[in-house]
């Protein structure tokens, strides 16, 4: 479910300031630019790395299980998780430019893992100069009965909100 919320609603959204999250950041382009990021804990992600990895590799080619620290992921792990996070956030992006009529590009997905806090700063800080709510979504990833509980982010630059409650007011959000 989207919503309108505050910058401190969403870092609570992430767990709060001080928890670890694994991010996918795509920067957003087009008549509407800014930000957007897919946040998961990194158990989570861990998780949905090895959903992603046992339907394309297999059970027997997956790599070692998760590590006993769970901020350690291989290449592969990271590649599966910022691959998903690409996809999902640009699946967004793409109904929302079918509905402005207009190209809305991404960037190429960038991962972080850090603190909520960090992360989210330097995005808000360029946002709430001027606007005092974003958008912001939970999205779960299922498979079988299986789980992943993430939180999608869409956080239009101030100059481009207008454009994006519109395409969001046309698909009946």
């Amino acid at each position: 479910m989207l919503r309108r919320c505050s910058a401190t609603d969403v870092v609570a959204m992430a767990g709060g300031p001080e928890a670890v999250v694994l991010a996918v950041y795509v920067g957003v382009r087009g008549s509407l630019h800014g930000h957007a990021l897919l946040l998961l804990s990194p158990t989570d992600a861990h998780r949905l790395a090895q959903i992603l990895l046992t339907g394309l590799l297999g059970p027997g080619e997956l790599p070692e299980a998760a590590p006993s620290d769970p901020l350690i992921f291989d290449e592969i792990e990271l590649s599966a998780v910022q691959e998903a996070g690409n996809v999902t956030i640009s699946a967004f992006l793409n109904e929302l430019g079918m509905h402005l009529h207009q190209p809305v590009q991404p960037t190429p997905p960038q991962i972080v893992i850090e603190m909520a806090g960090a992360i989210l700063d330097g995005v808000l800080m360029d946002l709430m100069s001027t606007v005092d709510q974003v958008l912001a979504a939970k999205t779960t990833f299922t498979e079988g009965v299986r789980e992943i509980d993430g939180t999608l982010l869409v956080l239009p630059r101030p100059d481009s909100l207008p454009v994006l409650l519109d395409a969001l007011g046309a698909i009946g959000v």
